[in-house]
């Protein structure tokens, strides 16, 4: 699931540059993408969060783990 997050928040950070692009340069001008750049934006924000919240979550697993190891191996 981490990896998921990671892809999504990497393809919404792309389709935003595009549509940047696109926008500055006029093409595809027949639509508002100030819209869609904002759902790129709240998309990339959200997952790239959750993904630091799982990664967080996991470091603090390791560690613990760790810590176990050198507990015992102290003993």
């Amino acid at each position: 699931m981490k990896k998921t997050y990671k892809i999504i928040s990497t393809v919404a950070i792309v389709l935003f540059g595009i549509s940047y692009v696109f926008d500055k340069f006029g093409f595809l001008s027949a639509y508002n993408p100030d819209d869609l750049r904002s759902i790129l934006v709240m998309v990339y924000l959200f997952t790239s969060l959750r993904y630091n919240q799982i990664e967080i979550e996991d470091k603090g697993a390791e560690i613990q783990h760790l810590k176990l190891k050198l507990k015992k191996f102290e003993e």
